[in-house]
């Protein structure tokens, strides 16, 4: 398992999180009040990182590298979808204290939210156009599991923290 892309997706995801937790003498519920926050940003999103790591490394003549900019955007219109829908759902907390008004914590949340969903564009698009391969090595057919696995769990841990 790749230690390093684990690492670094921790510490992008969740570390940063404990690094602000500290420093925090607000009033509002902490990332800590979440288990989107600690089960998924502290595991099941590294997981997905390191499982996309692992497809795009058994992929790699393959990988789209000039779509990125494409990815790059569409994962930046969809973090913003996200947060527009977080004010308008009136779903504050630490990051966003009040509607359309986001902390320190929120605006860098922003920004890993975006770089997260661009590299899931990248890893997703690389999987579809490349189907058939991907089907016939398994190492990349598991990452490509475990990666849809992680993410349902993530979706079912927001389920639970907002309904």
């Amino acid at each position: 398992m790749p230690v390093v892309p684990g690492a670094i997706s921790w510490l992008l995801l969740f570390g940063y999180q404990w690094a602000f937790y500290f420093s925090y003498h607000g009033h509002q519920r902490t990332v800590f009040s979440y288990y989107s926050g600690i089960v998924g940003d502290g595991l099941l999103i590294p997981v997905v990182n390191v499982a996309g790591f692992v497809l795009l490394r058994q992929l790699s003549p393959l990988v789209p590298w000039r779509r990125v900019p494409v990815y790059a955007l569409l994962g930046l219109a969809t973090a913003t979808a996200a947060y527009l829908l977080q004010a308008n759902l009136d779903l504050v907390n630490w990051s966003m204290p009040s509607a359309f008004s986001w902390s320190d914590v929120g605006q860098f949340h922003f920004f890993v939210l975006s770089a997260e969903l661009s590299y899931c564009y990248l890893v997703l698009a690389t999987a579809i156009n490349n189907w058939a391969v991907l089907r016939q090595d398994s190492t990349a057919w598991r990452a490509f599991a475990a990666s849809w696995t992680c993410l349902a769990l993530f979706g079912a841990t927001l389920a639970v923290d907002y309904l």
